[in-house]
């Protein structure tokens, strides 16, 4: 808790704290009224009018403090929701957040509204509850301290039902979260592997799978409002002894004490006003324990540090860099991917990459980007000056095999949402010959399904040229196309002024200045 409160705004915490106040006030607000009309003259005109005006005027108030309540609640959650998914999306692109694609769309898309929901929320509105609830018991009390204690009584003892059926309520409710997650995952497998499932013939039975989860829950959703409804049975009963019992008690009192009728039935509806909040309380304490394992999801994601001073860089580099590697070797569990590698590479070749499929090929571009830091041996690029640095993406540029194309414009897709401008973005597309086949329109719509592969191509090469870097990666860009678009594409990417690393296994000899064969570093015996 106390880390979900450290993120939170402290100003609006406490304004929020303030107006709870204000509005706790709200539940006594009818037996305030109904004890001053008891003293009332009704002949007098103007007082009637003045009790009418300051009634509604309080009730403004009243729920002018509900209003304000409301928006902060919300600001605050506003405020939560987009920082947590800050830090999830940051640390997830920074690969300290062990999430697939999934489970973060996941964590995004439900367990942030759920968190919210059921632990932010009444965590939050814990403070109306109980302020609502000493309220109330303090007028009681105050007004006459035996009947007041009786009616305090009574509005307790309608939440004793809520209390003995809390920790089946508990379980209720948790067997139907568990049943969602269930039916929710079931459901999104089916979606997602359609085609797999058509294949297999696995259609019949896979949707009678997706079917009994679909009725696991609704039988849990029965469960949990059978138990509910049960509770609520019970405190009509109780709701009756506790009002009842207290009331006729103190019509007894009215002959020895000071105690008006219009006193009673006011401490009568402060009873009645008990319960609600209790019910809440004990709901939002439910609540709050149920959602434990969401809350310590949140509060793992919270504590994870971020690199705000990464630079991105966003402009083509001209630095002129020499690659080195010296004795790279990479194993992954018991299996060996290449051992002793070396790499020397000016700033300017051109160099193919070759091996059967598995051998290492993308391994050694992971590596090369600075994504997969797990291995043996040194590697740098050092410039001319002699500065050395780090394998990352901030000097590597990588053109992929399959790029991914955003549903959205054309100026979406190339800029990634980051600062680049319009006349940028026409030079790049001229150089890939790809703005007239768009229309010349940076707003044409793309989703992934209105482009050739040799266009997909073209706009990957476009990305990576508005950010070039002094080292070019290229990954099978021409597998899937015909022979005049490959020529087209190769002839684009050998033009560029940055040392090129191909991974082909169509290729022409000549166009390379030299090659690396991964199947040569399988031995403990290096080939320079």
């Amino acid at each position: 808790m106390k880390t979900i409160l450290e993120n939170i705004s402290k100003l609006k915490l406490f304004v929020y704290i303030l107006f709870s106040m204000l509005y706790s006030l709200q539940g006594l607000l009818t037996s305030f009224l109904i004890q001053i009309a008891g003293e009332i003259d009704v002949n007098n005109t103007q007082m009637v009018l003045t009790f009418g005006l300051g009634g509604v005027l309080l009730f403004i108030f009243v729920y002018a403090c509900m209003y304000i309540n409301n928006i902060l609640v919300r600001a605050i959650i506003e405020d939560f929701n987009v920082l947590i998914s800050k830090k999830a999306i940051e640390n997830f692109y920074q690969k300290r957040l062990n999430y697939t694609s999934e489970e973060l769309n996941s964590f995004l898309t439900q367990d942030i509204p759920m968190f919210w929901q059921e632990y932010l929320v009444p965590l939050i509105v814990y403070p109306i509850y109980v302020l609502s609830i000493l309220a109330s018991v303090s007028y009681l009390l105050i007004q006459n301290i035996q009947v007041g204690l009786l009616f305090t009584i009574g509005g307790f003892l309608m939440i004793i039902p809520q209390f003995i059926f809390n920790k089946m309520l508990q379980k209720r409710g948790e067997e139907l979260s568990t049943a969602r997650v269930n039916s929710m995952t079931s459901i999104t497998d089916f979606t997602k592997g359609i085609d797999t499932i058509r294949s297999n013939q696995a259609s019949k039975q896979f949707s009678s799978h997706v079917l009994d989860e679909i009725k696991n829950t609704e039988k849990k959703q029965y469960r949990y409002f059978t138990s509910h409804n049960l509770v609520m049975f019970w405190t009509g009963p109780l709701k009756g002894i506790g009002l009842v019992v207290p009331l006729m008690i103190g019509l007894f009192f009215i002959k020895s004490t000071s105690i008006t009728l219009t006193t009673l039935l006011a401490m009568m509806t402060a009873s009645m006003n008990l319960i609600s909040p209790l019910q809440q309380l004990l709901e939002g304490t439910s609540s709050l324990q149920s959602a434990k394992f969401i809350r310590d999801k949140m509060v793992f994601i919270l504590k994870m540090r971020n690199n705000d001073d990464e630079e991105i860089e966003i402009k083509t580099s001209k630095e002129k860099l020499r690659i080195y590697g010296r004795n790279l070797s990479k194993s992954f569990e018991a299996k060996l991917i290449f051992e002793r590698l070396f790499l020397d590479i000016p700033f300017g070749k051109k160099i193919l990459l070759t091996g059967a499929s598995g051998s290492g090929k993308s391994t050694l571009f992971k590596i090369l980007s600075g994504e997969d830091t797990e291995f043996s041996g040194n590697l740098y690029f050092e410039n001319e000056k002699g500065t050395c640095y780090e394998p990352s993406y901030n000097k590597v540029s990588l053109i992929h095999q399959k790029p991914y194309i955003f549903n959205g414009s054309l100026r979406d897709n190339l800029t990634l949402f980051q600062e680049i401008s319009d006349s940028n973005l026409r030079d790049v597309l001229q150089k890939v010959n790809l703005l007239e086949e768009m229309g010349n329109n940076l707003e044409t719509q793309l989703n992934g399904q209105n482009l050739s592969g040799g266009q997909m191509m073209k706009l990957e090469i476009a990305r990576c040229l508005l950010r070039l870097k002094p080292i070019l990666l290229v990954d099978e860009v021409t597998a899937s196309l015909d022979d005049m678009n490959a020529q087209e594409i190769r002839a684009l990417i050998y033009s560029q002024n940055c040392t090129i690393i191909e991974i082909a296994h169509k290729f022409t000899e000549d166009n390379y200045d030299d090659i690396i064969r991964i199947e040569d570093y399988k031995s403990s015996v290096p080939n320079h």
